[in-house]
């Protein structure tokens, strides 16, 4: 009794956390003429990622939920979608942009950087499942992880 109680516990809390995390990213448009292509390099773990834009001092559920993905790849060039939410506290109206990206890969490890429309210089640097992002000039971080496509 206490072991199917224990599994259908567990069951819930993995359940509720999918809900939520599928459903946290739903005020992030994405363009409807997503075409992926292009073979992604070794280093690249993931074609697609989520986070959220915080600054550490800011309350937990403070900050700017964000996607990247990496549309295109063609050897050491990539074109990405950078797609954001709203953020009524950042006057910010949800959007995306396409931006031309150098990757330089070192080892496992993957960097990037392109500026945002809004006129923010973004750097990121990938490793295994994680890829952390910085604003440059502002205390502003975001660690993203593998988001699956289609399951906004």
């Amino acid at each position: 009794m206490r072991f199917r109680l224990l599994t259908a516990t567990v069951f819930c809390l993995v359940l509720t956390a999918s809900l939520n995390a599928a459903g946290m990213f739903s005020d992030v448009p994405l363009p409807k003429d997503l075409q992926l292509q292009g073979k992604m390099p070794a280093a690249l773990t993931a074609r697609a990622w989520s986070g959220r834009w915080r600054n550490p001092a800011s309350p937990p559920g403070a900050g700017l939920n964000a996607i990247i993905i990496f549309e295109r790849v063609a050897g050491k060039k990539a074109q990405i979608i950078y797609a954001y939410g709203d953020s009524p506290e950042l006057q910010i109206k949800a959007g995306w942009a396409r931006y031309e990206a150098d990757l330089l890969t070192a080892g496992k490890k993957v960097r990037f950087s392109f500026t945002s429309k809004l006129g923010h210089v973004l750097d990121f640097e990938m490793a295994g499942a994680k890829l952390r992002g910085s604003m440059r000039g502002r205390n502003v971080k975001i660690l993203m992880t593998p988001y699956q496509l289609g399951k906004k």
